[in-house]
Protein backbone atom coordinates (compact mmCIF):
# COMPACT_ATOMS: atom_id res chain seq x y z
CA UNK A 1 0.00 0.00 0.00
CA UNK A 2 2.66 2.47 0.88
CA UNK A 3 4.28 1.82 -2.40
CA UNK A 4 1.26 2.60 -4.15
CA UNK A 5 0.53 5.47 -2.53
CA UNK A 6 3.81 7.07 -3.40
CA UNK A 7 3.82 6.13 -6.98
CA UNK A 8 0.73 8.59 -6.99
CA UNK A 9 2.58 12.02 -7.39
CA UNK A 10 4.76 10.27 -10.24
CA UNK A 11 1.65 8.82 -12.07
CA UNK A 12 -0.03 12.28 -11.75
CA UNK A 13 3.22 14.23 -12.99
CA UNK A 14 3.77 11.82 -16.08
CA UNK A 15 0.01 12.77 -16.84
CA UNK A 16 0.62 15.86 -16.45
CA UNK A 17 3.41 15.99 -18.67
CA UNK A 18 1.79 14.37 -21.46
CA UNK A 19 -1.48 15.76 -21.52
CA UNK A 20 -0.79 18.80 -20.54
CA UNK A 21 -4.17 21.82 -20.27
CA UNK A 22 -5.95 23.10 -23.03
CA UNK A 23 -5.11 25.34 -25.20
CA UNK A 24 -8.08 27.72 -23.84
CA UNK A 25 -7.20 26.90 -20.30
CA UNK A 26 -3.80 28.44 -21.38
CA UNK A 27 -5.16 31.58 -23.14
CA UNK A 28 -7.53 32.53 -20.49
CA UNK A 29 -4.96 32.41 -18.37
CA UNK A 30 -3.14 35.06 -16.53
CA UNK A 31 0.09 34.69 -18.30
CA UNK A 32 2.26 33.90 -21.51
CA UNK A 33 5.59 34.00 -23.04
CA UNK A 34 3.99 35.44 -26.44
CA UNK A 35 6.68 38.26 -26.62
CA UNK A 36 9.39 36.66 -25.77
CA UNK A 37 8.29 33.66 -28.93
CA UNK A 38 7.76 36.81 -31.06
CA UNK A 39 11.41 37.76 -30.20
CA UNK A 40 13.25 34.42 -30.70
CA UNK A 41 11.40 34.14 -33.70
CA UNK A 42 13.51 37.41 -34.93
CA UNK A 43 16.57 36.39 -33.69
CA UNK A 44 16.34 33.07 -35.46
CA UNK A 45 16.08 35.14 -38.60
CA UNK A 46 18.65 37.43 -38.09
CA UNK A 47 21.09 34.06 -37.40
CA UNK A 48 19.78 32.60 -40.70
CA UNK A 49 20.52 35.58 -42.63
CA UNK A 50 23.97 35.75 -40.94
CA UNK A 51 24.79 33.03 -42.93
CA UNK A 52 22.96 33.77 -46.03
CA UNK A 53 24.29 37.64 -46.19
CA UNK A 54 27.71 36.91 -45.72
CA UNK A 55 28.30 34.41 -48.31
CA UNK A 56 25.94 34.78 -50.74
CA UNK A 57 24.15 31.64 -50.36
CA UNK A 58 22.60 29.61 -46.83
CA UNK A 59 25.17 27.04 -46.31
CA UNK A 60 24.51 23.38 -44.70
CA UNK A 61 26.21 24.40 -41.55
CA UNK A 62 22.73 26.63 -41.15
CA UNK A 63 22.66 25.13 -37.44
CA UNK A 64 18.42 24.36 -37.98
CA UNK A 65 19.18 23.06 -41.28
CA UNK A 66 21.35 20.46 -39.81
CA UNK A 67 19.03 18.98 -37.57
CA UNK A 68 16.24 19.55 -39.81
CA UNK A 69 17.32 19.36 -43.75
CA UNK A 70 14.22 20.45 -45.21
CA UNK A 71 14.73 23.79 -43.91
CA UNK A 72 16.71 26.60 -42.60
CA UNK A 73 17.03 28.56 -39.32
CA UNK A 74 15.65 31.95 -40.78
CA UNK A 75 12.13 30.46 -42.50
CA UNK A 76 11.46 28.15 -38.84
CA UNK A 77 11.55 32.18 -37.46
CA UNK A 78 9.33 33.02 -39.85
CA UNK A 79 7.30 30.10 -39.48
CA UNK A 80 6.84 31.45 -36.14
CA UNK A 81 5.77 34.30 -36.57
CA UNK A 82 2.89 33.23 -38.92
CA UNK A 83 1.78 30.37 -36.52
CA UNK A 84 1.39 32.69 -33.26
CA UNK A 85 0.17 35.54 -35.69
CA UNK A 86 -2.80 33.05 -36.94
CA UNK A 87 -3.37 32.12 -33.67
CA UNK A 88 -3.63 35.47 -31.65
CA UNK A 89 -5.48 37.25 -34.80
CA UNK A 90 -8.25 34.78 -35.05
CA UNK A 91 -8.45 35.39 -31.29
CA UNK A 92 -8.85 38.90 -31.98
CA UNK A 93 -11.61 39.01 -34.19
CA UNK A 94 -13.67 35.91 -32.61
CA UNK A 95 -12.95 38.50 -29.20
CA UNK A 96 -14.31 41.89 -30.77
CA UNK A 97 -15.87 41.00 -34.01
CA UNK A 98 -15.65 44.62 -35.21
CA UNK A 99 -14.58 45.11 -39.38
CA UNK A 100 -13.43 48.91 -38.53
CA UNK A 101 -11.83 48.00 -35.38
CA UNK A 102 -9.74 44.94 -36.67
CA UNK A 103 -8.68 46.65 -39.75
CA UNK A 104 -7.67 50.07 -38.26
CA UNK A 105 -5.55 47.73 -35.13
CA UNK A 106 -4.42 45.95 -37.89
CA UNK A 107 -3.33 49.03 -40.04
CA UNK A 108 -1.74 50.77 -36.98
CA UNK A 109 0.38 47.32 -35.92
CA UNK A 110 1.97 47.28 -39.54
CA UNK A 111 2.20 50.14 -41.18
CA UNK A 112 3.85 53.15 -38.91
CA UNK A 113 7.14 51.22 -37.94
CA UNK A 114 7.12 50.13 -41.60
CA UNK A 115 6.81 53.47 -43.33
CA UNK A 116 9.20 54.85 -41.11
CA UNK A 117 11.43 52.31 -41.84
CA UNK A 118 11.44 52.27 -45.15
CA UNK A 119 11.04 55.94 -46.14
CA UNK A 120 14.10 56.66 -43.90
CA UNK A 121 16.19 53.88 -46.07
CA UNK A 122 15.24 55.81 -49.08
CA UNK A 123 15.78 59.25 -48.21
CA UNK A 124 18.65 59.46 -45.33
CA UNK A 125 20.16 56.29 -44.88
CA UNK A 126 20.14 55.81 -48.65
CA UNK A 127 21.64 58.66 -50.18
CA UNK A 128 24.39 58.33 -47.31
CA UNK A 129 25.42 54.70 -48.04
CA UNK A 130 25.18 55.22 -51.93
CA UNK A 131 28.31 55.44 -53.98
CA UNK A 132 26.45 58.39 -55.93
CA UNK A 133 26.17 61.58 -55.53
CA UNK A 134 23.14 62.65 -53.98
CA UNK A 135 21.94 64.42 -57.19
CA UNK A 136 22.49 61.10 -59.18
CA UNK A 137 20.55 59.09 -56.50
CA UNK A 138 17.44 60.74 -56.59
CA UNK A 139 17.80 60.95 -60.23
CA UNK A 140 19.43 58.53 -61.88
CA UNK A 141 17.59 55.39 -60.42
CA UNK A 142 15.13 53.11 -62.81
CA UNK A 143 11.79 52.20 -61.61
CA UNK A 144 12.99 49.10 -60.07
CA UNK A 145 16.17 50.81 -57.75
CA UNK A 146 14.66 54.54 -57.45
CA UNK A 147 14.29 55.96 -54.13
CA UNK A 148 10.86 57.06 -54.89
CA UNK A 149 9.84 52.96 -55.90
CA UNK A 150 11.54 51.54 -53.15
CA UNK A 151 9.56 54.06 -50.03
CA UNK A 152 6.24 54.04 -52.18
CA UNK A 153 6.20 50.92 -53.22
CA UNK A 154 6.80 48.78 -50.33
CA UNK A 155 4.91 50.99 -48.21
CA UNK A 156 1.84 49.57 -50.32
CA UNK A 157 2.80 46.34 -49.97
CA UNK A 158 1.94 45.74 -53.66
CA UNK A 159 4.97 46.56 -55.74
CA UNK A 160 8.07 45.51 -53.38
CA UNK A 161 11.50 47.14 -54.28
CA UNK A 162 14.89 45.54 -52.66
CA UNK A 163 17.06 48.11 -54.50
CA UNK A 164 18.60 51.44 -53.98
CA UNK A 165 20.80 53.31 -56.12
CA UNK A 166 24.27 52.68 -55.83
CA UNK A 167 23.72 51.01 -52.20
CA UNK A 168 25.30 47.64 -51.21
CA UNK A 169 26.66 47.21 -54.61
CA UNK A 170 29.83 45.22 -53.33
CA UNK A 171 28.26 42.86 -50.63
CA UNK A 172 28.00 39.41 -51.47
CA UNK A 173 23.83 39.85 -51.56
CA UNK A 174 24.45 42.72 -53.88
CA UNK A 175 22.13 45.32 -53.89
CA UNK A 176 19.35 43.98 -51.41
CA UNK A 177 18.76 46.76 -48.66
CA UNK A 178 15.87 44.83 -46.84
CA UNK A 179 15.02 41.30 -47.90
CA UNK A 180 13.20 40.36 -45.21
CA UNK A 181 10.04 42.56 -46.36
CA UNK A 182 8.63 39.87 -48.89
CA UNK A 183 7.06 38.31 -45.91
CA UNK A 184 4.99 41.67 -44.78
CA UNK A 185 2.28 41.56 -48.07
CA UNK A 186 1.67 37.80 -47.02
CA UNK A 187 0.65 38.55 -43.36
CA UNK A 188 -1.59 41.48 -44.43
CA UNK A 189 -3.35 39.27 -47.33
CA UNK A 190 -3.83 36.74 -44.27
CA UNK A 191 -5.41 39.74 -41.97
CA UNK A 192 -7.40 40.46 -45.29
CA UNK A 193 -8.81 37.09 -44.79
CA UNK A 194 -9.84 36.89 -41.58
CA UNK A 195 -11.64 40.10 -41.63
CA UNK A 196 -13.12 38.02 -44.49
CA UNK A 197 -14.20 35.05 -42.95
CA UNK A 198 -15.49 36.91 -39.82
CA UNK A 199 -17.67 39.13 -42.03
CA UNK A 200 -19.22 35.68 -43.26
CA UNK A 201 -19.72 34.68 -39.49
CA UNK A 202 -17.84 31.02 -40.38
CA UNK A 203 -16.17 31.79 -36.78
CA UNK A 204 -19.12 30.97 -35.41
CA UNK A 205 -18.62 27.34 -36.66
CA UNK A 206 -15.15 26.70 -35.74
CA UNK A 207 -15.21 23.07 -36.75
CA UNK A 208 -16.69 23.82 -39.84
CA UNK A 209 -14.22 27.05 -40.57
CA UNK A 210 -11.12 24.66 -39.61
CA UNK A 211 -12.21 22.13 -41.89
CA UNK A 212 -12.31 24.86 -44.67
CA UNK A 213 -9.58 25.97 -43.86
CA UNK A 214 -7.47 22.90 -43.43
CA UNK A 215 -8.78 22.09 -46.88
CA UNK A 216 -7.91 24.75 -48.87
CA UNK A 217 -3.82 24.83 -47.86
CA UNK A 218 -4.25 21.03 -48.29
CA UNK A 219 -5.32 21.51 -51.62
CA UNK A 220 -2.75 24.20 -52.35
CA UNK A 221 -0.14 22.72 -50.34
CA UNK A 222 0.29 19.07 -49.41
CA UNK A 223 -1.61 17.67 -51.94
CA UNK A 224 1.04 18.79 -54.78
CA UNK A 225 3.82 18.45 -52.48
CA UNK A 226 2.99 14.44 -51.97
CA UNK A 227 2.33 14.37 -56.16
CA UNK A 228 5.37 16.52 -57.15
CA UNK A 229 3.00 18.55 -59.33
CA UNK A 230 2.71 21.81 -58.02
CA UNK A 231 3.92 24.54 -60.00
CA UNK A 232 4.53 27.16 -57.69
CA UNK A 233 8.22 29.60 -57.91
CA UNK A 234 10.13 28.80 -54.89
CA UNK A 235 9.31 32.13 -53.62
CA UNK A 236 5.52 31.81 -53.65
CA UNK A 237 5.91 28.00 -52.35
CA UNK A 238 7.27 29.46 -49.42
CA UNK A 239 4.41 32.50 -49.34
CA UNK A 240 1.76 29.19 -49.33
CA UNK A 241 3.75 27.71 -46.08
CA UNK A 242 3.95 30.85 -44.22
CA UNK A 243 0.15 31.19 -45.32
CA UNK A 244 -0.34 27.66 -44.21
CA UNK A 245 1.35 28.67 -40.72
CA UNK A 246 -0.83 31.22 -39.97
CA UNK A 247 -3.55 28.94 -41.19
CA UNK A 248 -2.64 26.20 -38.76
CA UNK A 249 -2.48 29.30 -35.95
CA UNK A 250 -6.03 30.13 -36.58
CA UNK A 251 -7.13 26.49 -36.38
CA UNK A 252 -5.29 25.90 -33.15
CA UNK A 253 -7.44 28.82 -31.69
CA UNK A 254 -10.44 27.84 -33.07
CA UNK A 255 -10.48 24.53 -31.40
CA UNK A 256 -8.39 25.29 -28.28
CA UNK A 257 -10.91 23.57 -26.34
CA UNK A 258 -9.38 20.38 -27.87
CA UNK A 259 -6.21 20.73 -28.52
CA UNK A 260 -3.60 19.98 -25.84
CA UNK A 261 -0.34 22.02 -24.80
CA UNK A 262 2.35 19.65 -23.14
CA UNK A 263 5.81 18.87 -23.05
CA UNK A 264 5.66 15.34 -23.48
CA UNK A 265 4.13 16.01 -27.08
CA UNK A 266 6.14 18.81 -28.03
CA UNK A 267 9.51 16.39 -27.19
CA UNK A 268 7.15 14.02 -29.15
CA UNK A 269 6.72 15.75 -32.50
CA UNK A 270 10.58 17.04 -32.49
CA UNK A 271 12.04 13.39 -31.79
CA UNK A 272 9.78 12.26 -34.62
CA UNK A 273 10.52 15.30 -36.83
CA UNK A 274 14.16 14.14 -35.97
CA UNK A 275 13.56 10.80 -36.94
CA UNK A 276 11.82 11.32 -40.46
CA UNK A 277 14.14 14.05 -41.85
CA UNK A 278 15.91 12.25 -44.32
CA UNK A 279 12.42 10.55 -45.20
CA UNK A 280 9.98 11.91 -47.97
CA UNK A 281 7.68 13.52 -45.07
CA UNK A 282 10.54 15.59 -43.79
CA UNK A 283 8.79 18.62 -44.64
CA UNK A 284 5.77 17.77 -43.11
CA UNK A 285 6.87 16.53 -39.97
CA UNK A 286 9.54 19.74 -39.65
CA UNK A 287 5.92 21.42 -39.85
CA UNK A 288 4.24 19.72 -36.87
CA UNK A 289 7.45 19.99 -34.92
CA UNK A 290 7.63 23.96 -35.48
CA UNK A 291 3.77 24.45 -35.39
CA UNK A 292 3.17 22.76 -32.01
CA UNK A 293 6.54 24.05 -30.55
CA UNK A 294 4.77 27.71 -30.43
CA UNK A 295 1.96 26.69 -28.68
CA UNK A 296 4.29 24.71 -26.22
CA UNK A 297 6.53 27.75 -25.84
CA UNK A 298 3.90 30.51 -25.81
CA UNK A 299 2.34 29.00 -22.92
CA UNK A 300 4.34 26.06 -20.91
CA UNK A 301 7.84 27.22 -19.82
CA UNK A 302 8.00 30.24 -17.15
CA UNK A 303 10.00 33.13 -18.35
CA UNK A 304 10.59 36.25 -16.55
CA UNK A 305 8.28 39.23 -18.09
CA UNK A 306 9.74 41.52 -20.40
CA UNK A 307 9.76 45.06 -18.55
CA UNK A 308 6.74 47.03 -19.72
CA UNK A 309 5.57 44.24 -22.04
CA UNK A 310 7.89 46.03 -24.62
CA UNK A 311 7.47 44.48 -27.95
CA UNK A 312 10.66 44.19 -30.00
CA UNK A 313 9.75 41.50 -32.46
CA UNK A 314 8.55 43.83 -35.37
CA UNK A 315 11.71 46.84 -34.84
CA UNK A 316 14.10 43.60 -35.09
CA UNK A 317 12.28 42.01 -38.21
CA UNK A 318 12.13 45.28 -40.20
CA UNK A 319 15.81 47.02 -39.16
CA UNK A 320 18.01 43.95 -39.23
CA UNK A 321 18.97 42.97 -42.58
CA UNK A 322 20.07 46.34 -43.78
CA UNK A 323 22.08 46.48 -40.42
CA UNK A 324 23.54 43.29 -41.21
CA UNK A 325 24.43 44.19 -44.82
CA UNK A 326 25.89 47.91 -43.13
CA UNK A 327 28.03 45.65 -41.20
CA UNK A 328 29.03 43.53 -43.61
CA UNK A 329 30.04 46.61 -46.14
CA UNK A 330 32.41 47.59 -43.54
CA UNK A 331 33.99 43.82 -43.55
CA UNK A 332 32.37 41.79 -41.35
CA UNK A 333 32.84 38.15 -43.15
CA UNK A 334 32.08 35.98 -40.11
CA UNK A 335 28.37 35.03 -39.34
CA UNK A 336 28.93 34.14 -35.82
CA UNK A 337 30.25 37.85 -35.53
CA UNK A 338 27.61 39.28 -37.06
CA UNK A 339 24.86 38.31 -35.54
CA UNK A 340 26.14 39.33 -32.25
CA UNK A 341 27.40 42.87 -33.63
CA UNK A 342 23.67 43.25 -35.04
CA UNK A 343 21.92 41.96 -31.91
CA UNK A 344 22.09 45.09 -29.24
CA UNK A 345 22.23 47.24 -32.67
CA UNK A 346 18.96 46.26 -33.87
CA UNK A 347 17.68 45.44 -30.07
CA UNK A 348 18.53 49.81 -29.15
CA UNK A 349 16.93 50.80 -32.48
CA UNK A 350 13.66 47.92 -31.94
CA UNK A 351 13.54 49.61 -28.38
CA UNK A 352 13.00 52.66 -29.93
CA UNK A 353 11.01 51.55 -32.72
CA UNK A 354 8.46 50.34 -30.20
CA UNK A 355 8.51 53.10 -27.61
CA UNK A 356 8.26 56.25 -30.04
CA UNK A 357 6.54 54.65 -33.36
CA UNK A 358 4.49 51.40 -32.67
CA UNK A 359 3.01 51.79 -28.65
CA UNK A 360 1.50 55.47 -29.69
CA UNK A 361 0.19 54.33 -32.96
CA UNK A 362 -1.45 51.35 -31.22
CA UNK A 363 -3.24 53.40 -28.52
CA UNK A 364 -4.81 55.22 -31.46
CA UNK A 365 -6.67 51.77 -32.36
CA UNK A 366 -9.51 52.26 -30.06
CA UNK A 367 -9.87 56.35 -29.88
CA UNK A 368 -13.03 56.55 -32.22
CA UNK A 369 -15.07 53.54 -29.92
CA UNK A 370 -13.63 55.96 -26.84
CA UNK A 371 -14.65 59.29 -28.23
CA UNK A 372 -18.62 57.41 -29.00
CA UNK A 373 -18.63 56.11 -25.45
CA UNK A 374 -17.64 59.32 -23.54
CA UNK A 375 -20.13 61.46 -26.14
CA UNK A 376 -22.97 58.39 -24.94
CA UNK A 377 -22.27 59.10 -21.56
CA UNK A 378 -22.67 62.86 -21.64
CA UNK A 379 -25.97 62.52 -23.51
Amino acid sequence: MESSVEDIPAQSLIRRFFAGRSLEHCIDGDRDNILQLRLLAALLVILGHSYGLVGGAIPPKDPLHWVLPSTYTHLVGVMMFFAVSGMLITLSWQRRPSLGRFLRARALRLWPALLVCVFLWAFVLGPLLSSLAPVEYFTMGDKLSSAYSYAFGNASLVKMQWFLPGVFEHTPVKRYVNGALWTIPIEALMYLCVAGVGVLRLFRMPWLASLAIAGVFAWLILWPMQTGTHHWTGIEWLGLNLAGFFGAGSIACLLRRYVPVSTGLMLGFFLLAIAGRTSIHATPLMWLAVGYFVLWFCYVPKFPHLPNDVDLSYGTYLWAFPLQQVLIALGVTNPYVLFATVVPLVLGIAFFSWTWIEKPALRLKDVRWRRLKDAHALS
